[in-house]
């Protein structure tokens, strides 16, 4: 009996193996020699009036070692249409192998569909699972396209010069912006802030990114910073671990090294008055540069002296973020965040507080040394 048992179990249990092979249907997985890693895509507005978009992808050719490779090694293909999904649908056509998403990090929108709502190019790489969340969001000029097939000379082999400017491993500028795509979605739909993206021009000549203006997204109007406004936003949004202050005197010039900063806010508001941002920034660092002698008594007058320099920057750019109705730093959260929620609290935040909020900003500029020179 016992053998018998034996019996059906083995034969139940080949049955079992044919029947998986049989029905097994193979693997889904591609090789890496049949994919085209894609590293980067632009979208800009397209040159034809039927379509709506042109977009742009940069890929990375396949090499042997990088060793042997004289430079980047790159591809790109270009397609227009009303749809991103359909433009890169039909640049499928154009290639070998299946698009690979994973290694996109950087998405670039042409400065021209600012003017529009970017909420239609956004929605595909929200939506389909194989792009990041994670992914950098920037503004091209001129165009997007222009930006991607820019390969400056210090852009080696299988790596991208965007991914440095964004991933705080490679360059630490004080006026670069960054924004990942989660974040400017969430900004998007959410009241009470304004997203900010950063700004990549392209030289003369084509052969340099510079990155150190911004932009501010509303859903009425954008808005560009120039580098000295958009090193004061990353200043008072806490994003910068050092930065670098020209500070002029009279005749005297000199640079101090900022390598400590902090700035905090509150929102003051009483039944009679006007309400009040009270800001506070405190900077420490040492001197860097100048063009005279500075003796280590002058520290502290020197370091008032840049304290009233920094604050008026400061309120000029607070005041025509006013002017302009923008809030990149968030203050609309702060105010619904701190007050008693109510139906009208999102329009009378816009309509009443921010526009007439009056502003008091203390700055601290603490200079601890002359650098090394005795």
């Amino acid at each position: 009996m016992k053998i018998l048992l034996q019996k059906v179990k083995f034969i139940l249990l080949i049955s079992i193996l044919i029947g998986n092979s049989i029905l097994q249907t193979g693997c889904g997985f591609k090789d890496i020699d049949k994919r085209l890693f894609v590293l980067a895509i632009g979208i800009d507005q397209a040159e034809s009036e039927e379509n709506h978009f042109k977009v742009t992808l940069k890929l990375a050719l396949p090499s042997g070692s990088l060793k042997e490779s004289k430079g980047a090694m790159y591809t790109y293909l270009t397609k227009e249409s009303t749809k991103v999904a359909d433009a890169i649908r039909s640049l499928k056509n154009q290639v070998d192998k299946e698009f690979d998403f994973g290694h996109l990090k950087t998405i670039v929108i042409g400065k021209r569909l600012l003017d529009d709502d970017i909420t239609e190019i956004t929605d595909i790489f929200l939506r389909r699972r194989d792009f990041q969340r994670i992914s950098w969001v920037s503004v091209g000029k001129p165009t997007a396209e222009k930006v991607l097939k820019t390969e400056p000379k210090s852009e080696m082999p299988a790596s991208v010069s965007l991914f440095n400017f964004f991933s705080e491993t490679g360059v630490e500028s004080p006026y670069i912006v960054t924004t990942h795509l989660f974040d400017l979605r969430r900004k998007m739909v959410e009241g009470g802030v304004d997203p900010v993206l950063p700004i990549i021009k392209v030289d003369k000549k084509s052969t340099k990114l510079i990155v150190d203006h911004s932009i501010i997204l509303n859903d009425k109007k954008s808005l560009e910073l120039n580098s000295n406004q958009t090193l004061l936003y990353n200043m008072l949004r806490n994003k910068l671990k050092k930065m670098e202050l020209l500070i002029n005197k009279e005749d005297h010039e000199c640079m101090i090294s900022i390598d400590s900063l902090n700035s905090k806010y509150k929102i003051l508001s009483s039944d009679n008055q006007n309400p009040i941002l009270k800001m506070n920034v405190e900077l420490i660092g040492i001197i860097e540069e100048s063009d005279q002698h500075i003796n280590g008594k002058n520290l502290n007058r020197l370091g008032k002296h840049a304290s009233k320099e920094i604050e008026k920057a400061i309120e000029a750019l607070l005041k025509r973020l006013q002017e302009q109705k923008v809030d990149p730093l968030g203050l609309g959260l702060r105010y619904k965040a701190t007050r008693l929620h109510h139906k009208n609290l999102v329009s009378e935040w816009e309509q009443e507080v921010y526009p007439n909020m009056k502003l008091d900003v203390s700055v601290k500029v603490g200079i601890k040394s002359t650098g090394v020179i005795e």
